[in-house]
């Protein structure tokens, strides 16, 4: 008897899906519907079961969380990412390019040795790497030619061996350099800003009628990108953010009224600190940009720490800059705003608020962002970007282009560019179960404004003791009246003779 047989139901698909719920199928481009296709066998070794077709579509997990949830969905059908039977390009008049944009994130040169590896390995032999962004993609006198041998260990190191830059050049430049330079193959790596950029260059290389697959590798360091499972960098980010809240802990467990205080990224949304805070379980507040956060309510709380229990752990994303305090509105080569930086401002403030309650108090202060930003890949992102990068070049051979490539509920996908930079970036959920575990792992109150007014509520500052009057020198008092000998005395000792031995008093 096959149990799990027994104990399933059979249903159809109409029984799954709720009333208002809607399935988008999310086509993308194929140069082969514009310009004539090569139609080349693939020469890479694979078993027929495991390639891909134009048929090969993968749904969303549909999902119903009680029998009261009746509100409609949106499912995305997006068609599976990995290797075809044949190919549009035809791999040895083939050329590619790969740029890397944007701040630095765990894996990057793991995503370019692959891309490298899984090129040469489609016979694709003329492979540019672009140095300093997209400002560089309109001087092709200074890209590099990448291979196997120059590739072969920069997974091990950080950063990135193309140098990173931000800010754009017009794109129809970038479009006109790359049918210059006879591009045929031109893989972005960056995020959303980058990814943007890479659309505008794919709607420029159409208008001018040149063959090149555009193909992006989404990055962000901070999990932000929309519909994806997670972006590459993120796990291991998580795990350096770890490290920087044990030293935190350690700092404030092992020092007298000692408060860790710790900065982690997320300009727009809080999953490192998130999940940071959960591997970590030593911190007391966890700070997040969607969270709305009460400064009184938190000092007052983290002043109850202290009380208590003689130190605390805070940790703070860097959101929080345009969120606890404003920032200036200024913005980046890249587009980015300008945070104000929240860990300093914070450090400030429960510093000033501790001495106005005679609370001693020393901080910590812990901002570990360009150490994690600089470090190798971890085992499971070093596979994640690994597998991210073949797949972009195995879309960019089958002709597919305006794409980026990801992992949507456990599945690798081709998603149209558009789909990821068009959408609301991702954000922590207030109402799911992974931020009320966050939140029952810190023991934290509710830290949003209340009603009235906030500061109005904090508990008196405590009186200030009654100053002491100052103590007085005792008077200075004469040796030989403290020995009460008068100077005769001590001039003239008296003499005296025992047993024939004359001895002199003093």
């Amino acid at each position: 008897i096959n149990v799990l047989e027994a104990l399933s139901l059979r249903g159809s698909i109409n029984e799954l899906l709720q009333p208002g719920d809607v399935i988008k199928r999310l086509e993308v481009v194929n140069l082969g519907s514009t310009f004539p296709s090569a139609q080349v066998k693939n020469p890479r070794a694979c078993r027929a079961g495991l390639m891909m077709s134009a048929n090969s579509w993968s749904t969303q997990t549909l999902k119903r969380y009680n029998r009261r949830d009746d509100r409609g969905r949106a499912y995305n059908q997006m068609l599976r990412s990995g290797m075809r039977e044949y190919l549009h390009f035809d791999p040895s008049s083939s050329s590619a390019c790969i740029v890397t944009c944007g701040g630095l994130c765990p894996g990057l040169n793991t995503v370019i040795r692959e891309l490298v590896m899984t090129l040469d390995d489609y016979g694709v032999k003329t492979i540019y790497g672009c140095i300093g962004g997209y400002k560089s993609m309109v001087k092709p006198e200074t890209w590099i030619t990448l291979t196997p041998e120059s590739v072969q260990n920069i997974h091990k190191e950080g950063g990135t061996i193309l140098v990173s830059d931000r800010g754009n050049p017009p794109h129809i430049e970038i479009a006109k350099t790359l049918q210059k330079m006879n591009i045929k193959q031109y893989f972005v790596i960056g995020g959303d800003g980058t990814q943007t950029g890479a659309f505008d260059t794919f709607t420029c290389t159409q208008e001018i009628e040149h063959e090149v697959a555009v193909v992006g590798v989404p990055k962000t360091i901070d999990n932000d990108i929309p519909i994806l499972d997670r972006s590459f960098g993120f796990n291991t980010a998580c795990s350096e953010a770890e490290k920087a809240i044990f030293s935190a802990y350690v700092e404030a467990s092992c020092n007298t009224n000692c408060l860790g205080l710790v900065k982690l990224m997320g300009r727009h949304c809080g999953f490192i600190a998130m999940q940071a805070t959960l591997a970590a379980r030593s911190v007391d507040i966890c700070l997040l940009p969607e969270m709305d956060i009460s400064l009184p309510r938190l000092l007052n709380h983290a002043m109850h720490l202290m009380k208590t229990k003689g130190h605390a752990v805070i940790v703070v994303a860097e959101g929080c800059g345009d969120t606890l305090l404003k920032s200036s509105g200024e913005v980046d080569a890249g587009g980015n705003k300008k945070l104000a930086d929240v860990g300093p401002w914070l450090k400030e403030h429960l510093l000033a608020y501790a001495k106005k309650m005679q609370q001693p108090l020393s901080i910590k202060y812990i901002d570990p962002t360009y150490t994690i930003r600089a470090v190798p890949a971890n085992t499971n992102d070093s596979v994640y970007c690994s597998v991210l990068a073949s797949h972009a070049v195995s879309a960019a051979m089958a002709g597919y282009s305006g794409v980026v490539v990801g992992k949507v509920d456990e599945r690798y996908v081709l998603l149209p560019t558009h789909a990821i930079t068009k959408a609301p970036v991702k954000r922590v959920q207030l109402n799911s179960a992974v931020f009320e575990r966050l939140l029952a792992t810190t023991g934290q109150p509710n830290l949003a404004p209340g009603l009235g007014d906030d500061w109005a509520l904090l508990p008196a500052a405590p009186r200030a003791l009654p100053e002491s009057p100052p103590v007085q020198p005792p008077e200075a008092i004469d040796f030989n009246a403290w020995t009460q000998l008068d100077s005769q005395q001590m001039e003239s000792p008296p003499e005296a003779a025992v047993a024939g031995v004359t001895l002199k008093i003093f």
